[in-house]
């Protein structure tokens, strides 16, 4: 059965996209009502939890607190030259100036000199992220579990270790991760549902229940991780394309992508300044274009070509706000690649107590020495690259060229 179009015609796309404008703006300025209610006063003074908490020295050597916090409407950088006793994920009640903020800085995350930061209430750790850390015996590899299943903030030295490998992209929670633990689920419940099912109801769609059910313990989940922009992303995308796919409306398409990002931007107008979302709407435009122009290709060759295809074209949008590069970034396909079997069964060993099995190899891996050296990406080469990239979407020959363009990053 062929799907139809998401947009019938050219005016029914206009008319969409002026609804979405109406709406995003009105979701921007209540953004901005929030913003001068939050520096209507020199002196702000808000509860908050702290995201990040690590040391730092400055030029004379003297060492100083630095803290990420999360209040309900905004989250803000600030700093502590006294011994505090705050750590990550403790409530903390903090006094900040404002003068220094604008509506940007608010949107995007902004700095705020402090006046006081006090321990209210120490973190409770969630028993799902205990049950976890007390499978392993290194620090770094609770950290990374932690950040694998429940998209905890990593430290600057884990960070490190990853970006060296450029695989930052497999440690951020995102449609990958979203579509395993669907499976899983999908997998536990379905027993379960056809039990009850052939007694009481054979008359139900199995399918569409369970994808329903599936939905809300997603949703659940992305509550509980604090949506994330990466997995809210995936998760709007998986629920869009399940009801259009239901009324038999064509899913992998780029009108599909922009009815995401603009549902997205509408709820959660701060994205719009947000690296990582953008980061992963690159990523999903490229994967749909290599399938709307290579997808009669064999199965296999797709899965090999497109962790290369999307990896290569991504190259200036990273290293334009990115600049280390090392050469062990030519492995992340191949990394990748292997983090489709790893992360299940990861996942799995973790459910039955034995996730450390793979600690010390991973440890060794992450502690490899790798030179470090820096691509920087001008706006001038950035710009045109783009243009492209949307001009490909119409041209199959332009998108055969599109790697070798991105691969001009080295030649700059």
């Amino acid at each position: 059965m062929t799907s139809l179009p998401l947009f019938a015609n050219k005016r029914e796309l206009f008319y969409t996209l002026l609804v979405v404008a109406i709406l995003f703006l009105s979701s921007l300025s209540y953004e901005f009502y929030k913003y001068k209610k939050l520096t209507a006063y020199s002196l702000h003074v808000s509860f908050a939890t702290v995201i990040k908490h690590y040391e730092k020295k400055s030029v004379k050597g003297k060492n100083y607190h630095v803290f990420k916090l999360k209040s309900d409407n905004f989250s803000f950088f600030t700093v502590r030259w006294d011994d505090s006793e705050a750590k990550k994920g403790d409530i903390v009640k903090v006094a900040f100036y404002t003068k220094d903020i604008d509506f940007y800085s608010y949107l995007k995350g902004f700095f705020a000199t402090s006046k006081f930061l006090q321990v209210v209430e120490k973190n409770q750790k969630s028993p799902f992220i205990a049950y976890v850390e007390n499978q392993h015996e290194y620090e770094l590899s609770r950290e990374l579990y932690n950040a694998l299943f429940f998209a905890n903030p990593i430290s600057k030295d884990l960070r490190a270790d990853i970006t060296k490998w450029g695989i930052a992209h497999l440690i951020a929670i995102s449609g990958f991760h979203l579509g395993i633990l669907s499976a899983l689920f999908y997998f536990l419940l379905r027993p379960i549902y056809t039990l009850f099912q052939d007694r009481y109801f054979p008359y139900r769609n199995s399918f569409a229940d369970l994808a329903f059910l599936v939905f809300m313990i997603l949703g659940m989940y992305i509550y509980l991780i604090d949506f994330t922009p990466s997995i809210l992303r995936a998760y709007v995308m998986s629920l869009v394309g399940f009801l259009l796919f239901s009324r038999g409306i064509k899913i992998l398409s780029f009108a599909t992508l922009l009815l995401t990002i603009s549902i997205i931007l509408i709820f959660f107008p701060k994205l719009i300044v947000s690296i990582a979302f953008w980061f992963s709407v690159s990523g999903v435009f490229y994967i749909f274009l290599f399938l709307q122009h290579f997808s009669k290709l064999n199965k296999i060759s797709i899965f090999l070509l497109i962790n290369f295809w999307v990896f290569i074209l991504m190259l200036p949008i990273v290293h334009f706000i990115f600049e280390p590069f090392s050469l062990f970034h030519l492995f992340s396909p191949f990394i990748s690649m292997i983090f489709v079997v790893f992360y299940p069964l990861s996942l799995v060993l973790h459910v039955v107590n034995i996730g450390g099995i793979f600690d010390e190899a991973l440890l060794w891996f992450l502690s490899l020495d790798v030179d470090i050296k820096s691509i920087i990406v001008p706006l001038w080469f950035l710009l045109p690259y783009l243009f492209l990239s949307l001009l490909a979407i119409r041209l199959r020959v332009l998108a055969f060229f599109l790697p070798f363009a991105a691969l001009g990053v080295f030649f700059i």
